[in-house]
């Protein structure tokens, strides 16, 4: 049994020491989550809903707790902490409210039998592997509609916000005494492993880097598992000549700057139009130079950051703001934005997880479209520019990411599908598409007359 500690990114002080749970561990709550699975599939559509309304109004209770742990453990302001559990909140009674009508009964417009319909039925365990970015919103996102549907969790979170994952898993264990919705095992990647291949698993979900997904489809598909990867991204916003140059400015700060830029979601590359290039490049950098710099999660990803940025200016990239790590103690990175006049391939593949922005000078849109594409990730972006027809039809039909918006930047929310295309991933979270993912959409079908 191996042991390791979380850290506080700002001092680099040890907070707690914690061991990683054995096979024989997990398999005792896989058995334990199946168990319980075989009374939570059977519980009506108002108890599950009220299950639901027992998580928000806890999390509400635990919001300045979570949101004091999330800074403690990786950096997390205050304030984004407790937005952050609020929008978890809202999720559970999104989904305590809509789920049994996105999971109605949906009969045949025709069949050869004398009726058939289709009936959504719960997978069974799915095991939930989650990062440390969002440590609360990414559980939540996938699990209020999980569990709505029927199923049961069993949780591994990263390292980093053992804590989180330990103040979440005690929440659950109060809402229903009787049975556990979620079960909380900190494993190593090993036992990881193991959790996927055991019987008794049926689906698996994954949120992290395309390296972590790749290993983890790959365990999944040796053991026929349903999966759902949300990876990384690295996206493209274009500011085309006719936008509004300081909305657009400005919005893409907020998009670059998303938990101090550490989103798989967050905006990374700018592409701009060259005629407008000057003005935006002016007022992005006031904005990033006047924006408060959260610590990065840990001292590793510091590294990481130095060592890209490093690489960006061997690629030709001219460093106008920041650049450079401040001395002393602590995982701190300041804004940085970076200006290449002409593009370089490697821009394209890079995803930096910090406050650093790539902006890239371009002829037109068509070039704009084509550096934007050409990124092998495809999670989100977006579009700036005053003809909202063009760019809806620009978004629609030639940008290759699985969320793309107009004059704004990409937020998840309960009410719409998240996920993304290419290395970004496969499946879809939130929304009536995201309950769909671990259900066993079954046909019912009867021959004769039903008296």
């Amino acid at each position: 049994m191996s042991s390791f500690s979380t850290v506080n990114p700002a001092t680099g002080d040890t907070l707690k020491t914690y061991q990683h749970v054995t096979w024989d561990e997990a398999q005792k709550a896989i058995q334990a989550a199946s168990q319980d699975f075989q009374i939570w599939r059977k519980a009506s559509w108002e108890e599950r809903s009220q299950a639901l309304h027992k998580l928000a109004a806890a999390l509400r209770e635990h919001k300045t707790e979570f949101a004091q742990m999330m800074n403690q453990e990786m950096g997390k302001l205050l304030s984004e902490g407790k937005a952050e559990i609020e929008k978890c909140a809202v999720t559970c009674e999104f989904y305590a409210k809509e789920a049994p009508g996105m999971l109605r009964n949906q009969p045949a417009v025709s069949s050869p039998y004398t009726s058939a319909e289709v009936s959504f039925q719960p997978l069974g365990v799915v095991f939930s592997i989650m990062p440390w970015n969002f440590p609360v919103w990414q559980t939540i996102r996938f699990a209020a509609p999980a569990l709505m549907a029927g199923n049961v969790i069993v949780l591994k979170h990263a390292d980093l916000t053992a804590g989180t994952a330990e103040l979440l898993g005690k929440i659950f264990a109060d809402i229903t005494p009787n049975y556990k919705l979620l079960r909380n095992i900190q494993v190593d990647h090993e036992v990881a492993a193991q959790v996927i291949a055991d019987a008794n698993v049926r689906g698996v979900t994954f949120t992290g880097s395309s390296a972590g997904g790749r290993a983890v489809a790959t365990e999944a598909a040796k053991n026929l598992k349903k999966i759902v990867l949300e990876l990384g991204g690295s996206d493209a916003y274009l500011v085309l000549d006719d936008a509004d140059i300081e909305m657009a400015a400005k919005t893409c700060v907020k998009a670059r700057l998303v938990n101090c830029g550490q989103s798989c979601v967050a905006g990374k590359r700018f592409i701009v139009d060259e005629k407008v290039s000057k003005e935006f490049i002016d007022i992005f950098v006031r904005e990033m130079k006047a924006a408060e710099i959260a610590p990065l999660a840990s001292v590793k990803f510091q590294k990481q950051i130095m060592e890209q940025v490093e690489k960006l200016k061997s690629w030709g990239g001219k460093v106008v703001l920041g650049g450079s790590a401040p001395q002393g103690a602590g995982a701190f990175y300041p804004a940085t934005v970076i200006v290449f006049e002409k593009d370089h391939p490697e821009l394209h593949k890079m995803e930096v997880f910090g406050p650093v922005a790539s902006i890239l000078v371009v002829k037109n849109t068509q070039e704009a479209l084509k550096a934007a594409n050409s990124s092998p990730y495809g999670l989100g972006g977006g579009i700036f520019t005053r003809d909202l027809k063009k760019g809806k039809e620009l978004i629609e039909k030639e940008l290759q990411a699985g969320f793309v918006v107009v004059n704004d930047y990409v937020k998840s929310d309960p009410r719409i599908p998240f996920g993304g295309v290419k290395e970004s991933g496969y499946g879809r979270e939130l929304g009536h598409f995201g309950i769909l993912e671990f259900v066993n959409i079954k046909t019912v079908a009867v021959a004769g007359e039903m008296k």
